[in-house]
């Protein structure tokens, strides 16, 4: 089975792959395809997280173990991630420079045959230097109020 993913870079402009994937690759090796497309090396470390339809960023999926408990890229096909159509993962690779991916599946095909992968729409070009607000998190921007007192903890 085919699986057909949009990926869209966190930056400023419209960056984008549309890329279909068989079903079988393991979610390293997807990795390597999503830096490879988007002009990275692969060779920094990268993590993968759960999401839900607001791209939260829930449960990680290391490159290795540190705890018992943890998730991990290993020899796991994207399948095993991927169910159904909008299932979602956000993928960062580098965390020095922390460039943050949104992965959507938008369809599943058993009619269309690639042997790994085929990129099938490229729209624009990743930035020469990463996004400078790597660490708003909550989407708070400087213009935004918050409410400290609400956030306090007892």
């Amino acid at each position: 089975m085919q699986l057909k993913f949009r990926i869209i870079l966190n930056v400023e402009e419209d960056v984008l792959r549309d890329i279909i994937i068989d079903s079988n690759i393991t979610l390293i090796e997807f990795s390597k395809i999503i830096s490879s497309e988007f002009g990275f090396d692969s060779t920094e470390i990268s993590t993968f997280h759960h999401s839900n339809e607001n791209w939260e960023q829930l449960d990680e999926i290391k490159l290795f173990k540190i705890d018992e408990q943890d998730q991990i890229m290993d020899n796991t096909p994207i399948s095993n991630f991927f169910l159904s159509k909008g299932d979602k993962l956000i993928y960062i690779y580098d965390f020095l420079n922390y460039w943050t991916f949104f992965i959507e599946l938008y369809d599943l095909d058993e009619s269309i045959n690639t042997k790994n992968y085929e990129c099938v729409n490229s729209i624009g070009d990743v930035p020469k230097t990463p996004p400078s607000d790597i660490f708003d998190v909550n989407g708070i921007n400087d213009d935004d109020e918050i409410d400290y007192d609400e956030n306090l903890i007892d």
